[in-house]
C-alpha cells in the first residue's frame, strides 16, 4: 500500500506536543531568563508530565532549540535527504546541516521568538552545532545514502573527483542496520563539513550577530562550501 504524504492522527499529536514543548521552552527564556528554566516548568507550560518531555528533548536547552533526539533525527534526514534536488556532494551535506539544525521553526511567532532568545543568549549556538556530535550515526547515514544517489557523474567535493569512486564503493558494503559503524569516507565529509560550519560561524557572527536569520544561514552555507573546498585543494 502506498504511503499518504499526510501524516496519521498519531504523528500530527506528536508534533503538536512537540510543537507545544518548544514553545513552552522559548516562552518562559523569553519572559523569565534562562535561569527560570527548568523542565518541570516547560512540562507543566505544556500540559505534560516531565516524563513525557524526555520522549522529545534530551534537556531543556534542546527543547529551547528544537533539537530532535536521535530517533527524530533519523527520520528528519531521511526526508531532508529525499527532498535534495542533484547537486554537488559538499553543497548537500551542508544543506542537510543546516536545515537539521534549523528544523524545528514551526511557525512564524515561535521562529521569531526563538531567533531573539538566540542574539541574547549566544552561547546556546554552540550547543546548537554541538548537537551534530551526538548524531553521528543518522547524520553519517544521511551523507552515505546523498553518496549512493547522487555520486554517479558528480564529485565527492564538488572538486576532488578521485574520492569520489571510493566514496561510493564504501557505501554499499559498510552500512549495516542504521549505519552502525558507517562509511569512513561518509564520515570524514561530514566532519568536515561540520568543522567548516563551525569555523564559519564565527566569522559570520561579526558580521551579523543573530546566525538564525535565512541570509546569515545562507552566508554561512556559503563561506562554510569554499572552506571545506579550498582545504581539500591545499591537502590535495
Amino acid at each position: 500500500m502506498q504511503e499518504t504524504s499526510t501524516p496519521g492522527l498519531r504523528e500530527r499529536k506528536k508534533q503538536q506536543t512537540r510543537h507545544r514543548l518548544e514553545a513552552a521552552a522559548v516562552a518562559i527564556v523569553s519572559e523569565d531568563g534562562i535561569e527560570h528554566l527548568t523542565i518541570d516548568a516547560v512540562s507543566e507550560r505544556a500540559e505534560v508530565s516531565p516524563r513525557t518531555f524526555f520522549n522529545y528533548f534530551d534537556s531543556k536547552e534542546d527543547a529551547i532549540l528544537g533539537l530532535r533526539t536521535e530517533d527524530d533525527t533519523r527520520q528528519f534526514v531521511d526526508a531532508v535527504v529525499a527532498e535534495l534536488p542533484a547537486a554537488p556532494l559538499i553543497d548537500n551535506v551542508l544543506e542537510m546541516l543546516v536545515r537539521v539544525s534549523d528544523s524545528a521553526m514551526l511557525d512564524h511567532e515561535l521562529r521569531e521568538r526563538r531567533r531573539a532568545v538566540l542574539h541574547r543568549y549566544p552561547e546556546l549556538l554552540g550547543r546548537h552545532f554541538g548537537h551534530m556530535g551526538r548524531m553521528l550515526n543518522p547524520l553519517t547515514e544521511g551523507v552515505q545514502a546523498l553518496m549512493a544517489r547522487d555520486g554517479e557523474g558528480q564529485d565527492a567535493a564538488g572538486q576532488d573527483a578521485a574520492t569520489a569512486p571510493h566514496a561510493r564503493a564504501q557505501t554499499a558494503s559498510a552500512c549495516g542496520p542504521h549505519g552502525a559503524t558507517g562509511d569512513p569516507h561518509a564520515q570524514v565529509v561530514l566532519m568536515m563539513c561540520g568543522a567548516a560550519l563551525r569555523a564559519s560561524m564565527i566569522t559570520v557572527a561579526e558580521s551579523y550577530g543573530d546566525l538564525s536569520t535565512d541570509q546569515s544561514l545562507a552566508l554561512l552555507h556559503t563561506r562554510a562550501a569554499a572552506l571545506v573546498r579550498e582545504t581539500i585543494e591545499r591537502l590535495s
